[in-house]
């Protein structure tokens, strides 16, 4: 069992951007949310899965509960539901202060949700000692008011990113004279960006070699912190470095970067950088690219460490990201960390709890810089044995998915998947699946987001991994499979069902694809729920019995709602139409038959609560004589062109019928082939009102009947006509001369059954016209012939 995904490139990457924006949090320093309710051998087959649109589920789309927080708290990026005791709770995790690039913390609570402890995974600190950072920026003449306002907002942004860390900053303006805007201290008592946003433009030369001696002189740096400069300048320097500044920089380890603007020499510039120069220099055309800067410049400042020697080496555990991923197991916890080891990624399995917490690490495959090992873990059983599966979305730039299998309490390593496609971030979402809800896990789901295939064009794809069998499923654009969720029974078959995130089609959605007993899941998904990014669906949330879905994106609780089947039977009586009404010509109606609608009505799932949510509205349509471009049949007995009726029928639970006449003219044509009509109906949503039930999508939509016409037959209800046709000519003698006309006799029986549409044809020689004709005799049918008979035999004899 196993599956595939998988993302960009880039460290701040690893954050998963949530598509449906609502409501501000309420404490930017909440690390977690809350809100409370009371009360191995693989074989591979693929399908594809279409894309339309089933309205007919029970995902209440329309009336959502929604939870609020703000795009910067990534409030939703992942959602957890969880129980104590009476307590519903649904978790929201979000990013620390603006900064992703962090240690974890986890909190242990008690089942009242007392915070018991807390504990730090895979920690190590970011840097080894303080960092005192000084922006060293151009004041001359050349730069325009607006383009210096610009340089402030810079530094005030480049600030507000960094706020979160142990780096100090200072401000010097430099021109012909040099003045320190705001030093160390101004910034740990708050008064810096004050200072900075009233700073005036001095506006004459760019004395730069001065200004870094100034600040080699006059910083105020503490003399343990790692020390930094920043230099922002739209011109050369106007003096020579005749003070040899830079070399007293290298000798006291302060690294230099240097942002240019506009027509500057850049070799002159990157003189002022450290090494290695060509990576401490950045260039923009001006003053309005600094915003651009920003991230780059924090991603520079983070790679400063205590040492020279430091500053070259990987990253271990500094910004593990522990948490980024997190499964329970009954007596410990395991954790993804993929920020670990420059990125490979690592997990670790933690027990204990508080201060006497454990952590071990669970060796994995060797994976290259980058992987994101731990990105997503799921955990599962199968006959006994505890199953742990991780996905590394980067690895081998294709993605891989590792199953550990746990022997004597350690994890290893039994099998790893690669994805099939370089870039499709294979194994970035996991899920494990139990069908029949037995305990042992079934099927594993593999999400590879950004899967392409441009025949039809579609973006992502979900690798459903059985015992025996895998299948693939896909969507149109838009990251199909960044997050996987199996559900609880929704639909009342007693089967397990999945959720699939597609964030970036339209405004977000989420594909619901139903249990399978035998192929974990069906390949057509049934409804799509319009938002989300992430998926939890294991728990009824308002306690009706119903397995309700949380979506991340940000903070939303689709509820279920109940799903009822429907068996529709049409009826008709008599059970055929009779002959005896029909003659022609006529214009008169009269009532044909009466047709019979019946409904059993089931609910499906086993909810509880208001009745009234088990009703459900639907629309019934009926149509006659289905197959012809003009109908015979008809509802108004005043309109024959009334072959259609509508009506909507509010249905519960139980047995339910409804009649209708249906009427015909007397003069018909054809009085052979069956009256055929038709009855379909759907769920009427517009009707629907506040989370109505909704109709079961394996419910039989559609029944036709046909109504056959009276046939007058001996035996069997098969007709088998006997014609015999005699000619003659009226005159004895027929003598060629010149007169007006001369008469034939044509007599045709039928001593069988009935014959419908019989035609006699008179062939006859040019000269001759056919002037009139008569009919003599008209016998009687074969019915009536046996009724005289009948008659007669049992006729009392005198």
């Amino acid at each position: 069992m196993l599956l595939y995904w998988s993302l960009e490139r880039g460290h701040s990457e690893t954050k998963r951007s949530p598509i449906f924006l609502t409501p501000h949090s309420q404490d930017q320093k909440e690390s977690v949310r809350k809100v409370s309710q009371a009360s191995p051998d693989v074989s591979t087959v693929s399908l594809a899965s279409p894309a339309s649109l089933s309205e007919a589920f029970n995902i209440d789309t329309e009336h959502p509960l929604r939870f609020n927080g703000t795009p910067e708290d990534f409030f939703g990026y992942s959602v957890y539901q969880t129980e104590f005791g009476n307590q519903k709770h649904l978790y929201f995790p979000h990013e620390c202060d603006g900064n992703s690039y962090l240690n974890a913390v986890c909190y242990q609570f008690s089942s009242s949700l007392q915070a018991v402890s807390n504990f730090t995974i895979a920690y190590q600190e970011c840097t080894k000692r303080e960092v005192n950072l000084v922006f060293l920026f151009d004041g001359s003449a050349s730069m325009k008011t607006r383009e210096f306002d610009m340089n402030k907002n810079f530094i005030k942004d480049v600030m507000k990113k960094l706020s979160n860390s142990s780096i100090k900053f200072a401000a010097v303006q430099f021109s012909s004279e040099i003045r320190t805007v705001f030093d160390f201290n101004d910034y740990q008592n708050g008064s810096a960006e004050e200072k900075l946003m009233k700073e005036k433009h001095m506006k004459t030369l760019t004395n730069t070699y001065r200004a870094i001696n100034y600040v080699l002189v006059s910083s105020g740096a503490d003399p343990n912190a790692q020390k930094a400069l920043v230099i922002i300048t739209d011109g050369d320097p106007s003096e020579s470095d005749a003070d040899n500044v830079l070399n007293r920089c290298d000798e006291q380890n302060i690294l230099r970067y240097v942002i240019g603007v506009g027509k500057v020499s850049l070799t002159t510039l990157s003189q002022l950088a450290s090494e290695p120069k060509h990576n401490n220099t950045f260039y923009i055309q001006d003053y309005s690219g600094l915003k651009g800067r920003v991230d780059n410049l924090q991603e520079k400042i983070y790679n400063i460490k205590g040492s020279k020697e430091a500053h070259g080496r990987d990253r271990q555990r500094e910004l593990s990201q522990s948490g980024f991923s997190v499964v329970y197991q009954e007596d410990s916890v395991i954790v993804g960390s993929v920020g670990s080891n420059d990125w490979r990624g690592a997990l670790y399995e933690v027990t204990g709890s508080g201060s006497e917490f454990r952590q071990t690490e669970i060796i994995g495959p060797a994976v290259n810089k980058d992987s994101y090992m731990g990105y997503s873990t799921v955990l599962g059983m199968r006959r006994g044995v505890s199953l742990l599966f991780s996905g590394a979305p980067r690895a081998e730039h294709r993605g891989l998915v590792t199953l550990f299998t746990k022997n004597q309490n350690t994890w290893t390593v039994t099998r790893n998947i690669s994805g099939e496609q370089i870039g499709s971030y294979f194994g970035a979402s996991l899920s494990l699946l139990d069908v029949d809800s037995d305990g042992d896990s079934d099927f594993l789901l593999v999400g590879a987001p950004l899967f392409y295939q441009s025949q039809p064009r579609a973006e992502g794809r979900l690798y459903v991994y059985a015992l025996s069998e895998q299948k693939t499923l896909q969507s149109t654009t838009g990251r199909f499979a960044a997050s996987v969720a199996s559900l609880k029974d929704l639909n009342g078959d007693s089967l397990s069902d999945v959720a699939v995130g597609a964030p970036l089609e339209n405004e977000g959605v989420i594909y619901i694809y139903l249990g399978h007993r035998a192929h974990g899941i069906n390949p057509e998904h049934t409804p799509q729920v319009r938002f989300g990014v992430s998926l939890s669906g294991q728990m009824d949330m308002n306690d009706d019995n119903l397995t309700d879905i949380v979506i991340g994106a940000q903070g939303g609780i689709v509820l279920a709602r109940p799903v009822i089947s429907v068996l529709a039977q049409l009826s008709f009586s008599p059970k055929e139409i009779s002959l005896n009404y029909f003659e022609c010509p006529s214009d008169n109606t009269f009532n044909a038959l009466e047709l019979t609608s019946c409904f059993t009505v089931n609910e499906r799932t086993s909810s509880t609560g208001n009745v009234n949510k088990k009703k459900l509205n639907v629309s019934l349509n009926l149509n006659v004589d289905v197959v012809r471009k003009m109908s015979r049949g008809f509802f108004d007995q005043r309109n024959s062109s009334s072959r259609t009726l509508q009506m909507f029928v509010l249905l519960d639970s139980g047995f339910f019928c409804f009649s209708f006449s249906i009427f015909m003219l007397r003069c018909v044509a054809d009085t052979v082939s069956p009256l055929k009509i038709r009855m379909n109906f759907s769920q009427n949503d517009m009707l629907s009102g506040n989370s109505m039930a909704v109709l079961d999508v394996h419910s039989r939509m559609e029944e036709y009947v046909e109504v056959p016409f009276q046939r007058n037959c001996n035996s069997n209800n098969s007709c088998v006509a006997d014609l015999k046709l005699n000619f003659r000519f009226m005159n004895d003698t027929l003598v060629v001369v010149n007169q007006a006309h001369f008469s034939i006799l044509v007599s045709l029986a039928n001593p069988g059954d009935d014959s419908f549409n019989t035609i006699i044809v008179l062939h006859y020689p040019e000269g001759l016209s056919l002037s009139k004709f008569d009919t003599i005799k008209v016998l009687l049918s074969t019915r009536e012939l046996e009724l005289r008979r009948r008659t007669l035999r049992e006729r009392p004899s005198a």
